[in-house]
């Protein structure tokens, strides 16, 4: 979330601990290359965990799920190790992106798929592109999250864990037997500069007039303080607040909306006319993490049952999304 958005917030954070399990066709600009002036290699000789072949029949019968979503939210906040020797503790400076970005190409690779990166010059984001597996040729979904995080801290929340949950989202969706959509996953390099890869990458996309059916951009979902269970939509077109709404009624999910918050990653869809939704945490409603942008916004501040009760309403959206 960028320095410009004002933050609400109310209460403190809970603390869950999970204990973690194990963990197509490229469309980004390069397949293997330097990550400001480290090796990419792909993470070709880490083995597949027995626990990366287990699928699952939906996002809430998904019993890897929750260990696997704190484990990513460890590795990129310091918890334990991204790879031997390596330790992320803050993404903000070009050294910390490179180690965070090569983590999630790394761990990306692990789970079979096909990450490439998108290299814009001033950074890269990292792209998993799923192609429709019923050879259909229908607008594409993109699903994104920005992996940078402030100087001052872990930067767990904001965005840790929006960042988690589209790596948990590709492994999942990665799985699934039947797309009829295509989907793109991408992680944003510097949001926090400015919204900047994802207004490359909506530049793109348009540039190259690749036809996209939507954009769910999602941003700091860590916290709960009222207990409610709500989420915040942020500038959200009419046709995706209502698939939304209908997937948060069964769930018990209350729905905020908020039609100007223009903060985040969302903004560079919104703004170029794609059809777009970013997706919070009560952030412009008052209910949001009290650790926002400072040293205190570690993995021990987020609230791991509410983050991942929403990945897998979230997951049964985009699931939906890309059937016909």
């Amino acid at each position: 979330m960028s320095p410009s958005a004002l933050a609400l917030v109310l209460g403190f954070a809970a603390t869950l601990t999970a204990s973690a399990c194990g963990g197509g066709d490229g469309d980004g600009s390069v397949d293997a290359a330097s990550l400001d002036g480290e090796t990419v290699d792909g993470g070709a000789d880490a083995p597949t965990d027995a626990a990366d072949v287990v699928t699952c029949p939906d996002p809430d019968a998904c019993v890897w799920l929750d260990g696997y979503l704190a484990e990513v939210l460890g590795k990129l906040t310091g918890v334990e190790p991204a790879a031997p020797g390596v330790t992320i503790s803050r993404r903000a400076t070009a050294a910390e992106r490179s180690a965070a970005r090569q983590y999630l190409f790394d761990e990306l690779t692990r789970l079979g798929l096909a990450p490439t990166l998108h290299d814009y010059g001033s950074g890269k984001n990292v792209v998993v592109h799923l192609p429709s597996t019923t050879g259909s040729t229908m607008p594409r979904i993109v699903v994104g999250a920005h992996f940078d995080g402030v100087m001052a801290g872990p930067a767990a929340a904001d965005n840790g864990t929006g960042t988690a949950i589209v790596v948990v989202a590709a492994r999942y969706l990665g799985s699934r037997p039947t797309r009829d959509r295509a989907i793109d996953l991408v992680l944003f390099d510097q949001e926090e500069a400015g919204l900047i890869g994802s207004t490359a990458y909506a530049l793109k996309l348009r540039d190259e007039m690749t036809a996209v059916d939507s954009v769910h951009a999602f941003d700091m979902i860590s916290f709960d303080g009222d207990g409610d269970g709500a989420i915040e939509l942020w500038k959200p077109h009419a046709d995706l607040e209502a698939l939304y709404r209908a997937h948060a009624g069964p769930r018990n999910i209350p729905v905020t909306v908020n039609p100007t918050f223009a903060g985040s990653d969302h903004e560079s869809f919104a703004s170029r006319g794609f059809v777009t939704v970013g997706v919070c945490e009560e952030f412009a409603g008052g209910d949001s993490n009290p650790n926002y942008h400072r040293a205190t916004d570690t993995f021990a501040n987020v609230q791991l049952a509410y983050t991942a009760r929403m990945t897998r309403f979230l997951l049964a959206i985009l699931e939906d999304r890309s059937l016909d």
